[in-house]
């Protein structure tokens, strides 16, 4: 479960040009939602999402992740969380295009514990679930926007997070891929996953069971 209490985040803190993006936030995301976070550019929607995702700090309120505060955490602690219980996928896709799509599913394996065979069999498994396990071993820069979606979705999945987090999952793409993208997250969330979409679009958030909608750094 998220919570978020009081919540405030305001960049270049007690200085002469400070801006105050996010102003007492209160939020509950219960586990196994599919929601949508709207709004315009500036609206505070991915300076939102980039603390739920454990990104970005806050100077005042108060975050729980499943219970647990976020806060206080410290770096290592947050970057725990950023590997185990969160999935993120990024608009741009944040992928390393001269890799496979095994070798981009893999890195977050990386910061684990298991050995390379465990690792290529976890991230096959990931790359199965957005159905391009037959194409594993092509490179990232020959697939479509749509297809390297999937492999940003498939990376996201690969440490089994609860909660899975997407920035405009759909934005760089053309109609009918994005509605095979949404359909992607429906499945995730019918096999238990917590959904937090950000998005500007409408006809996507209302494909989500629930929409926040967030103006001037405050839910309206």
């Amino acid at each position: 479960m998220i919570e978020i209490k009081n919540l405030n985040k305001t960049y270049n803190y007690k200085k002469s040009n400070e801006f105050h993006a996010l102003k007492d936030i209160n939020l509950t995301i219960e586990d196994g939602e599919m929601v949508a976070i709207i709004g315009k550019s500036g609206a505070g929607k991915s300076t939102l999402m980039h603390i739920i995702g454990c990104i970005d700090f806050f100077e005042s309120g108060e975050y729980l992740l499943n219970g647990r505060p976020v806060a206080g955490l410290g770096d290592s602690g947050l970057a725990k969380i950023r590997n185990k219980e969160i999935g993120i996928v990024m608009q741009d896709f944040a992928l390393i295009e001269d890799y496979t799509i095994l070798e981009n599913v893999m890195v977050p394996l990386y910061f684990s514990d298991c050995g390379l065979n465990t690792m290529k069999v976890t991230a096959m498994d990931s790359i199965r679930k957005v159905g391009m396990g037959d194409i594993a071993k092509k490179s990232v820069k020959k697939l479509s926007g749509g297809q390297k979606q999937r492999v940003a979705i498939a990376r996201a999945l690969v440490n089994n997070p609860s909660v899975i987090l997407a920035d405009e999952p759909t934005g760089a793409l053309d109609t009918e891929t994005s509605a095979d993208i949404m359909n992607a997250f429906k499945e995730l969330n019918k096999e238990g996953k917590t959904v937090v979409i950000i998005t500007h679009d409408k006809e996507v958030a209302e494909k989500c069971d629930r929409i926040i909608e967030i103006s001037d750094g405050r839910i309206v």
